[in-house]
C-alpha cells in the first residue's frame, strides 16, 4: 500500500512539472529598408541585439535547466520503484544532479558582459540558486536509503519522493523566470532567450 502511495505521488510530480513551461509569443518580424541595406526587427523590440557569446550562454542556462529537471524526476520515479538495488540506484542519481545542479548554477553566474545588468537576470540567477539549497535537503534525505530495510527504507524513501517534489518546484520556478525574461523584446537578456531554441523547447506548453 505505501509503495501505491508513493507511486501516486510521484505521478503527480510528474505531471505538474510537465505543464511548467509557457508559451511564449512569437511576433511576426517586420522587415524595414534604408538605402542599400534591408533589416528585420521584431515589433517592440528596443535592448541592444544580442551577440552570439549572449544567445548561447542562454541557450545554456535552459539546456542546462531541463537536463537536471529530468534528472530529478528520474530520481523521483526510481525511489517510488524501489527494489533491492534502489539505494544505489538513488545515490548514482544523486551524483549526477549534484554535478548538473553545479553546472547550471555555474552557467548563470558566467553570464556575458551586457546580460548580468539586465533586470530579468536577477530573478533568473534568485530561482537557480534556491535549486541549489532545495538540493541539499534532497541530499540529506536521499542519504537515508542507502542502507535502509523494511518499514525504515519505505520511510526514507517518501521523504526522497517529497524533496525531489521541492527541487521540482523551484526548477519551475526558474522555467517561469526565463519564460518572463523572453516576453520581454525590449530587453537584450529576453530576445536572448527567445533566440535560442533550447529555451522554446524548455517553456513550450
Amino acid at each position: 500500500m505505501k509503495k501505491m502511495v508513493l507511486a501516486g505521488a510521484v505521478l503527480l510530480l510528474l505531471t505538474g512539472c510537465a505543464s511548467s513551461g509557457s508559451p511564449t509569443p512569437s511576433p511576426t518580424p517586420a522587415t524595414t529598408s534604408t538605402a542599400g541595406s534591408t533589416s528585420t526587427s521584431t515589433p517592440g523590440e528596443t535592448g541592444a541585439t544580442p551577440n552570439a557569446d549572449q544567445v548561447t550562454w542562454a541557450g545554456n542556462v535552459c539546456s542546462d535547466t531541463t537536463a537536471l529537471q529530468n534528472e530529478v524526476q528520474a530520481l523521483a520515479a526510481a525511489a517510488a520503484a524501489g527494489g533491492s538495488g534502489v539505494g544505489q540506484a538513488i545515490s548514482d542519481q544523486m551524483t549526477q544532479i549534484s554535478a548538473s545542479v553545479g553546472t547550471l548554477v555555474e552557467t548563470v553566474k558566467s553570464a556575458p558582459t551586457g546580460t548580468g545588468d539586465d533586470p530579468g537576470y536577477a530573478a533568473v540567477r534568485s530561482s537557480t540558486d534556491k535549486v541549489d539549497q532545495s538540493l541539499q535537503k534532497l541530499q540529506a534525505s536521499a542519504s537515508q536509503v542507502e542502507g535502509a530495510t523494511g518499514a525504515a527504507l519505505i520511510t526514507a524513501l517518501g521523504t526522497v519522493v517529497v524533496d525531489t517534489g521541492t527541487v521540482l518546484t523551484d526548477i519551475a520556478a526558474t522555467v517561469t523566470a526565463i519564460t518572463t525574461a523572453m516576453k520581454d523584446a525590449s530587453s537584450t537578456l529576453g530576445q536572448s532567450f527567445r533566440a535560442a531554441p533550447d529555451c522554446a523547447t524548455l517553456t513550450a506548453p
